[in-house]
C-alpha cells in the first residue's frame, strides 16, 4: 500500500527544530559567560578570530538583528565561504526556502513555500533577466563561489522593488573597498557522478575550477578597489526518465482480448484489440472499413480509470559546459563621493544525447486489470496494471541548449553632510537557443504488453508478449512513414532589462531619523522565437534507394551499444536496456546528409513572443526611532507608486475553407497565398503599494517585529502574448459546423495582489545563538488561472466553395485568452528558525553548531483541471506552493576541520506542464560537506550531495498516477582551495 505522507521524515525534522529551539534556552547562562571572556581576551590583546561557518553564521544573525525589516540570509565577507555548488542550494538552507530540481541541482526558488511566481529577484539590488518562459530565475547560472551574500527579505520596505508576494531574493557580490584587503584564491574540485560512470564511453568524472582577486589601491586619484572572479565548470548531468505523456484520458472501457493482433479487420474490432480506450456510455460499433458494415467493438465497461497515450523510457549521455565571470571597480575619488561598475557574465553549453523506448499507441486495447478506487491502497482512477497492444519505437534526439547571461551596471553615491544620494544604472540580458535533432525506429509489429506496477515502485514492470525489446531486427517496420528526420529550433528567446533609479536619503534629527524618496524606471523585452522546424515525416527515395531499402540500411548499419548499464537501479522494472541506433547516422541515412532538412528562414509562427513592459515607479518613506517609555522601538513607514505599460506584438494566420456543398464536407488548413498578419494589443494598470515595518525591543535579546504592506506578483510575461491560433478542426462533415478553437495570450493581465500582515518574534540569546518564530498572513486576489476570457480579433478567412473563386473577407472571432481570478485567496502560514554554536560545552564539543527551520503554508487557491479527466480530481492549490518546507544543519568545525550535514524537507506541490495538472510528490535531500585547513592557505574539500539518492517522482490525477520520474543520483566533489 502507497501512501502520500512522509511522516518519518517530517516528525524527525520538527523533533529536531524542536531540540534546535530548547538547545539554547539551556544554555541561556553560558553564553554571557563567554561573550565576558572574549572581550577580556580582547582587552588583553589576545584577538579571537572567528572563521568558516561559525563566521558565516554570527555574520548573518547580526544582520537580521539590525535590519529594519523581517530578513532571513547568509551573509559573509568572503567569496566562496558556503561550501555550495550554487547559489540555489546556499539560499535552500535559508528559512522558508525551497528549490524545484534541475537536473538534480536546486534551480527556481519558492519563499515560505509559496511558489516561484510570488517571489522576486534582484542581484545587487536590481531586476534580473531569465531565460525560462516565465520571470523564474535559473540559480544555477549563478556560481555560489563567487557571491558572498544571500538575503531573503520576507516583508516589503517601499523603496523596494515590486514584484515580490512571497519575499525578495537578494544576491550580493563583493565590494573591493569594503571588503578592505588583497586576496587571491584559486580552487579546484573534481566531480565525480556513478550514475554517469555506467553511461557507455563515459567515467563520471569532471571539475569546476574557480579564480578570484580583490585589491585595493591608494591612487592620488582617489581609493579605487577591484574584484574579478571566473569560474569553469566542465561536467555531466546524468538522468534517466520514465514518462507518462502530458494529458491523461479518461476511460471505462475494457477489451476483451487486447492481444488479438492477426485476422481480420473486423476480428480485432470484435476483440477490442484495435480500438483506444475510452468513456463509454453504451455498446460502441465501428466499420472496419469504409461503407461496410459495423462491428460491436469487444469491451466491456466498468471503473472509471486514467490512461495515457503513450509511456516512455528515457535514458541519455550528457555534457555540460559552464563559465562565469563577476567582476567590480569601486573608486572613491572623496569620503563623500563614490563611482562603481561591476558585471556579470554566464554561458551555459548542455548537449543531451536521448535514447527512448516509447510505448506510442498506450490507449490501444487496453485491459485494466487493476484500478485504484481510494480504498484498495491506490489513489482512485490510478491504472496500476493493465494489459495492452502497442507499436514500440526506439527514438533518438539530440538535444542541445545554450544560455547567455550578461548583467551589470554603473552606480554613483554622494553623500555630503547628512544627505545621501544614489543613482544606479543597470543592464540584465539573458539568452536561450535549444536545438533538436530527431529520428526513429518502429517496431514491425503491434505487441502486446502488460504493464504493472508493483509495491511501492514508479517504474512499471512491464512484460512483452514474445517480443524481446532488445533484439534490432525486430525494430524494422518498413512503411515509408513508419520513421522519421526532424530538425528543429524550438526556443529563441531573450530576456532584455534596462533600468534606472534615483534614491535621495536626507537623515534628520528627532523621533523621524530620516525621510527617503526616489523612483525607477525600466524597460524590459521579451521575445521567443518558436518553432522553426523541419520535418521529414516520410522518406524518399534517394540514390536509387527505397525507403524500405533505406531503412534496412539504417537498421543495419547504425547500432550502437545501449547507453547505460544501470538504467533505473533499483527502481524495480524490468525495462533496463533495449535496442537502440545512433541518432546521427539514422539522420544522414533517412535524410541524405547531415546538413540536410535545415531550419525555416522565416520562422514566424503565432505562438513567437514579443513583449515590452514599460514599469515607472516613484516612492517615498520616513524611518523612526524612539527610545521613550519602557520598550524602545524603530521602524519605517512609505507608499509605493508603480505603473506598467505593456505592448504585445504577435502573428495570426489567414486560412483557407474549402467547402463541397454536394458532400456537406469541408477541410480548413494555412493560406498559403496571403502573408502572415500581424497583431498589436496593449494592456496596462498602476498601484498604490502602501508598506509599513515596526521592530519593539522587548529586552537586550528580544525583539517583535510587525508588518502591513501591499505587494504585487506580476503575471509571466509569455502569458501576455499577442500571437492568435486558430485551432480549427480541419476537416469534417456539415459545412454548418465549422470550428475554430481559437486561443491567444492577454496583455491586459492583472499582477497578483496581495495585502501581508506579518509578526515575527526573535531570540538573540548571543551572538551565536538565534531563535525566531513568525507568522505569516496574506489576502491575495488576481491570480491567472485557465483561459476563460474572450478577446474579439479579426482574422482574415478565404473561402472556396464547390470550386469556385475565392472569396475572402475579415471575420470576428473571440479566442480565449487566460484571465485573472476574481476571487480573494487566503495564504498563511508559520516559520520557525534555530542557530546556535555550542561554544559552552567542553573541548572538543565546543566546536558542534546547528541551524534549523521549518515552515507550515496554507492556501485556497484553485487551478481547475483542463483536461478530460477533470471531473473527476480536485483543483491544484497554489503553483510551488510546499506545505512543509524545513532544512535542518548539524556542523562541527575545530583545528581547521570544518564538517557539515544539511537535511532538507520539501513537501508535494503543484508545477503545471499543460493537460492534466501535475503534482511533484515531496522529497528529502541529504548532503554532507567536509573542509580541512592544511595550512593557512590551503585548505582541501570534499562535499557529496543527494546521499539519499532521492529520485524526482510526479502524478497526474492522484498519487499513485506516476506521470514522471526522474533519477540523478549522487554527487561527489574533491578538491583543494588556495587563498593567498
Amino acid at each position: 500500500m502507497k501512501s502520500p505522507s512522509a511522516l518519518p521524515t517530517r516528525a524527525a525534522l520538527l523533533a529536531s527544530a524542536a531540540l534546535f529551539t530548547a538547545m539554547p534556552a539551556w544554555a541561556q547562562e553560558a553564553p554571557a559567560e563567554i561573550e565576558s571572556e572574549q572581550a577580556a581576551a580582547v582587552d588583553g590583546g589576545d584577538e579571537i578570530l572567528v572563521t568558516g561557518t561559525r563566521a558565516t553564521q554570527r555574520s548573518s544573525i547580526e544582520f537580521k538583528r539590525a535590519a529594519d525589516v523581517v530578513v532571513d540570509g547568509l551573509v559573509s565577507d568572503e567569496i566562496g565561504a558556503t561550501p555550495d555548488n550554487s547559489v540555489g542550494d546556499t539560499l535552500e538552507r535559508i528559512v522558508g526556502v525551497s528549490a524545484d530540481r534541475f537536473k538534480g541541482n536546486a534551480n527556481e526558488l519558492s519563499v515560505r513555500g509559496l511558489g516561484p511566481t510570488l517571489s522576486f529577484s534582484t542581484f545587487n539590488g536590481r531586476e534580473v533577466s531569465t531565460a525560462g518562459p516565465d520571470r523564474s530565475v535559473a540559480f544555477q547560472q549563478f556560481p555560489s563561489e563567487l557571491v558572498n551574500g544571500v538575503l531573503v527579505y520576507k516583508t516589503q520596505r517601499a523603496d523596494f522593488l515590486e514584484g515580490g508576494v512571497g519575499g525578495v531574493i537578494e544576491l550580493k557580490s563583493m565590494k573591493p573597498l569594503d571588503y578592505g584587503k588583497r586576496r587571491i584564491q584559486f580552487e579546484v574540485r573534481g566531480d565525480f557522478q556513478p550514475q554517469d560512470n555506467d553511461v557507455y564511453q563515459h567515467d563520471g568524472l569532471g571539475y569546476r575550477a574557480n579564480f578570484s582577486y580583490t585589491d585595493q589601491f591608494e591612487t592620488g586619484l582617489g581609493d579605487i578597489g577591484v574584484s574579478i572572479g571566473y569560474q569553469r565548470q566542465d561536467t555531466t548531468a546524468p538522468e534517466d526518465y520514465y514518462n507518462a505523456n502530458s494529458t491523461f484520458q479518461l476511460c471505462n472501457t475494457s477489451a476483451n482480448n487486447p492481444f488479438q493482433l492477426t485476422g481480420s479487420a473486423a476480428a480485432q474490432i470484435a476483440a477490442g484489440a484495435s480500438q483506444n480506450c475510452t468513456f463509454a456510455t453504451g455498446p460502441r460499433s465501428v466499420a472496419p472499413s469504409a461503407g461496410a458494415p459495423p462491428v460491436v467493438v469487444g469491451e466491456t465497461r466498468g471503473p472509471a480509470y486514467f490512461a495515457n497515450t503513450s509511456r516512455s523510457f528515457r535514458t541519455q549521455q550528457t555534457s555540460e559546459v559552464r563559465d562565469g565571470l563577476i567582476g567590480a571597480i569601486q573608486w572613491r575619488p572623496s569620503p563623500d563621493f563614490e563611482i562603481a561598475i561591476d558585471g556579470q557574465y554566464s554561458k551555459r553549453n548542455s548537449l543531451e544525447d536521448r535514447n527512448v523506448l516509447g510505448i506510442t499507441e498506450g490507449l490501444r486495447g487496453v485491459q485494466p486489470l487493476v484500478i485504484g478506487n481510494g480504498d484498495n491502497g491506490y489513489s482512485r482512477g490510478a491504472l496500476m496494471s493493465y494489459r495492452g497492444n502497442s507499436n514500440l519505437e526506439n527514438q533518438l534526439e539530440t538535444r542541445r541548449r545554450v544560455e547567455e547571461y550578461l548583467g551589470g551596471g554603473l552606480s554613483l553615491i554622494w553623500s555630503p553632510d547628512r544627505w545621501n544620494v544614489a543613482f544606479d544604472a543597470s543592464y540584465s540580458n539573458s539568452h536561450r537557443t535549444e536545438t533538436q535533432k530527431q529520428t526513429r525506429m518502429r517496431s514491425t509489429r503491434r505487441v502486446g504488453y502488460t504493464l504493472t506496477y508493483e509495491g511501492d515502485d514508479v517504474v512499471p514492470v512491464v512484460a512483452f508478449d514474445n517480443f524481446d525489446i532488445t533484439d534490432p531486427n525486430l525494430f524494422l517496420a518498413n512503411a515509408a512513414n513508419a520513421v522519421y528526420a526532424r530538425r528543429r529550433f524550438v526556443t529563441d528567446r531573450t530576456d532584455r532589462i534596462w533600468a534606472a533609479r534615483l534614491d535621495i536619503d536626507r537623515e534628520l534629527d528627532g523621533f523621524v531619523t530620516s525621510v527617503k524618496f526616489g523612483g525607477r524606471v525600466s524597460d524590459h523585452n521579451r521575445t521567443n522565437d518558436n518553432a522553426r522546424n523541419n520535418d521529414l515525416n516520410t522518406l524518399a527515395a534517394i540514390n536509387g534507394q527505397t525507403p524500405a531499402q533505406l531503412i534496412t540500411q539504417a537498421n543495419q548499419q547504425c547500432r550502437v551499444p545501449f547507453t547505460t548499464s544501470s538504467y533505473m537501479k533499483g527502481m524495480g522494472t524490468n525495462v533496463t536496456r533495449w535496442a537502440t541506433f545512433d541518432n546521427d547516422c539514422l539522420f544522414r541515412t533517412f535524410a541524405g546528409s547531415d546538413d540536410a532538412l535545415p531550419y525555416p528562414a522565416d520562422g514566424r509562427d503565432p505562438s513567437d513572443i514579443d513583449v515590452t513592459e514599460r514599469i515607472y515607479a516613484a516612492y517615498a518613506m520616513a524611518n523612526f526611532e524612539s527610545d521613550a517609555g519602557n520598550v524602545p522601538f524603530s521602524g519605517n513607514i512609505g507608499l509605493r507608486w508603480v505603473k506598467t505599460d505593456i505592448t504585445s506584438i504577435g502573428f495570426r494566420q489567414p486560412y483557407r475553407i474549402v467547402i463541397d456543398s454536394v458532400g456537406d464536407t469541408y477541410s480548413i488548413g494555412v493560406d498559403p497565398t496571403r502573408p502572415l498578419e500581424t497583431n498589436r494589443v496593449k494592456g496596462s494598470y498602476n498601484y498604490f503599494l502602501p508598506s509599513a515595518n515596526i521592530a519593539f525591543d522587548l529586552s537586550q535579546e528580544v525583539k517583535l517585529r510587525l508588518a502591513a504592506y501591499r505587494a504585487i506578483a506580476r503575471s509571466g510575461i509569455e502569458s501576455f502574448g499577442a500571437g492568435v491560433n486558430l485551432n480549427p478542426t480541419t476537416s469534417a462533415t456539415g459545412v454548418d459546423n465549422i470550428i475554430f478553437n481559437a486561443t491567444t495570450g492577454n496583455p491586459n493581465l492583472k499582477p497578483l495582489r496581495a495585502w501581508n500582515l506579518d509578526a515575527s518574534l526573535e531570540l538573540y540569546a548571543s551572538q551565536d545563538t538565534l531563535i525566531s518564530v513568525a507568522g505569516y498572513y496574506k489576502w491575495a486576489k488576481g491570480t491567472v488561472i485557465s483561459a476563460e476570457e474572450p478577446i474579439p480579433t479579426d482574422v482574415t478567412i478565404t473561402t472556396i466553395r464547390d470550386g469556385g473563386a475565392p472569396v475572402t473577407e475579415t471575420v470576428t472571432i473571440a479566442p480565449v485568452a487566460p484571465t485573472n481570478d476574481a476571487e480573494t485567496r487566503h495564504l498563511y502560514g508559520v516559520e520557525a528558525t534555530a542557530s546556535h554554536a555550542f561554544t559552552w560545552l567542553p573541548d572538543p564539543l565546543d566546536g558542534f553548531g546547528i541551524q534549523g527551520s521549518v515552515n507550515r503554508a496554507f492556501a485556497n487557491f484553485e487551478y481547475p483541471d483542463t483536461s478530460p479527466i477533470a471531473d473527476y480530481v480536485d483543483p491544484a492549490n497554489l503553483i510551488g506552493l510546499s506545505k512543509w518546507t524545513a532544512s535542518g544543519s548539524v556542523w562541527f568545525e575545530k583545528w581547521g576541520l570544518s564538517l557539515r550535514a544539511n537535511l532538507r524537507y520539501r513537501s508535494g506541490y503543484y508545477k503545471p506542464n499543460g493537460g492534466t495538472n501535475r503534482e511533484i510528490r515531496g522529497g528529502t535531500y541529504l548532503n554532507l560537506s567536509a573542509q580541512y585547513d592544511l595550512t593557512k592557505n590551503v585548505q582541501v574539500k570534499l562535499q557529496a550531495l543527494n546521499v539519499t539518492n532521492t529520485q524526482d517522482i510526479m502524478h497526474k490525477g492522484g498519487y499513485d498516477s506516476i506521470a514522471e520520474v526522474s533519477r540523478s543520483g549522487p554527487q561527489y566533489f574533491f578538491g583543494f582551495r588556495v587563498r593567498l
